[in-house]
């Protein structure tokens, strides 16, 4: 999340009352004058306010859907939900090859404005950095995406696929009226797509400004979300009863605090691990380039759990995130509820999950209801797309290693992974910690306008590289 340089080939183009600056290799891109209009549309795009809830993500649908009428790019906005629009947008390519989908969602999490230093929605420019809510998470990288669309419209190229922009709403509860929706109901639009980029991976640079690695994210842990309900004696407080249902949940929720899901070292963490092992220190290598056996170690497993991070991605995890009981202090309830936020690692099979959740309470007294559950699915980082990022990522960034980092939380891909369409996480934003940007889910979220502006051609870098 170096000082970093963008590489531009250009030729300067004597024109009669002043000259222009085109790029060599994209006769018809004036990525000068394309830099500061994506600086533009990205702090307009910033002032949309689609907090989730409630949404109100048709706005950023219409935004998008102004700019590619302006342009003559083929789209549609779909609003299948009050207020939650999707926009889908298309460039065709001569067909030779499957599209390509370039995937995000415009909605953004709630933010607490008594802890900001900028108003979540001014797109305030203030020390090299660009403030507002959805800055890192992630109309940056939608809009990298969109300039990306534009650049191949207005570059007049072949290209070998069709490339398809999908801005989606509700990702941030689960994608339900959004992705979830799109995919169900409109998988011809898709055109039977090879691949998809989406947010999902990360880039380690060093305080120096030295990148280490460019990321591609084949999958994620997904969420099991689920919904405890207690019941027992109610009355009054002044006799406490034992078998009541606070206490009861309260007991329950003790044991899955306590408890530790087994360690399950999937292929695609093994893969992780591998990936980075040749960035770990030198006494850590041949342990991570074999990480199945390296666990056996009781000293190296010790190890590992000491980064609560890093034992995400080997085992399942459970968080107690919501309470509910009686109305009144002096009233025990018949009901009390608790919601827990756990996730599960690729591969794993949900049912067994909640079964193995059911025998840690040991309660039959208590009901556990899924609230949103899907399967862990991932995608090879054998394929076309990962090496056309590898290649690219090289020439930008030589010596960067190509890793495959497993994301701890979940994104809409899952959705098209389902309907066989090969997804990875790209983040583009190339940066040194403190020249990024943060407040990821935060206050303050903010992202390093140089940062933008440089992954804004990267993006571009990739995608045309890509679908030539």
């Amino acid at each position: 999340m170096k000082k970093l340089r963008l590489l531009f080939v250009t030729l300067m183009l004597l024109c009669p009352g002043g000259s222009l600056t085109l790029d060599a290799r994209e006769p018809g891109i004036d990525w000068p004058q394309l830099e500061r209009e994506a600086l533009g549309l990205f702090a307009d795009y910033l002032r949309i306010d689609t907090t989730n809830p409630p949404g109100g993500e048709i706005a950023a649908a219409r935004f998008f859907a102004a700019i590619c009428k302006r342009e003559g790019i083929e789209h549609r906005v779909f609003e299948p939900f009050p207020g939650r629009g999707t926009i889908w947008a298309r460039i065709r390519g001569d067909g030779s090859k499957r599209p390509l989908v370039l995937l995000n969602h415009t909605d953004v999490v709630p933010h607490s404005p008594e802890f900001w230093t900028a108003g979540a929605f001014s797109a305030t420019e203030r020390n090299g950095f660009i403030y507002g809510r959805g800055a890192m998470d992630m109309k940056s990288l939608g809009m990298a995406q969109f300039v990306t669309m534009l650049a191949l419209k207005r570059s007049g190229a072949k290209l070998s696929r069709d490339v398809i922009f999908l801005a989606t709403a509700d990702e941030e509860a689960g994608g339900k009226m959004g992705a979830g929706w799109f995919a169900k109901t409109h998988p011809e639009l898709l055109g039977n797509a090879e691949f998809l980029l989406n947010e999902g991976a990360g880039n380690l640079v060093d305080a120096q400004g030295a990148v280490r690695s460019i990321g591609v994210g084949p999958s994620e842990k997904t969420p099991v979300w689920l919904r405890l309900t207690a019941t027992g004696t109610p009355g009054h407080a002044s006799v406490p009863m034992e078998d009541s249902s606070v206490n009861r949940l309260i007991r329950a929720l003790g044991r899955l605090i306590d408890y530790k899901a087994p360690v399950q070292v999937t292929p695609v963490v093994e893969q992780s691990f591998r990936a980075f092992a040749p960035l770990a220190p030198s006494s850590l290598r041949a342990r991570y380039e074999n990480l199945r056996e390296s666990i056996k170690d009781p000293d190296f497993l010790r190890l590992l759990e000491s980064d609560p991070r890093t034992m995400a991605l080997l085992r399942n995890t459970i968080t107690a995130t919501m309470l509910g009981g009686s109305a009144k202090v002096n009233v025990i309830p018949p009901a009390a509820t608790a919601e827990i936020d756990t996730r599960v690692v690729p591969g794993e099979n949900v049912e067994r999950w909640i079964a193995e959740i059911r025998s840690v309470i040991a309660d039959p007294g208590i009901r556990v209801e899924s609230v949103l559950a899907f399967a862990a699915n991932a995608s090879s980082v054998d394929s076309e797309i990962v090496k056309t990022i590898g290649e690219v990522g090289a020439r930008r960034y030589p010596g960067a290693v190509l890793t495959f980092p497993v994301l701890a939380g979940f994104t809409d891909s899952h959705y098209f992974r389902e309907l066989g369409i090969a997804s990875y996480g790209f983040s583009p934003f190339v940066a040194p910690p403190g020249e990024l940007g943060g407040g990821f889910h935060g206050n303050d979220e903010r992202i390093g306008k140089k940062a933008f502006i440089e992954g804004v051609r990267f993006h571009y870098d990739v995608v045309a590289e890509f679908v030539k």
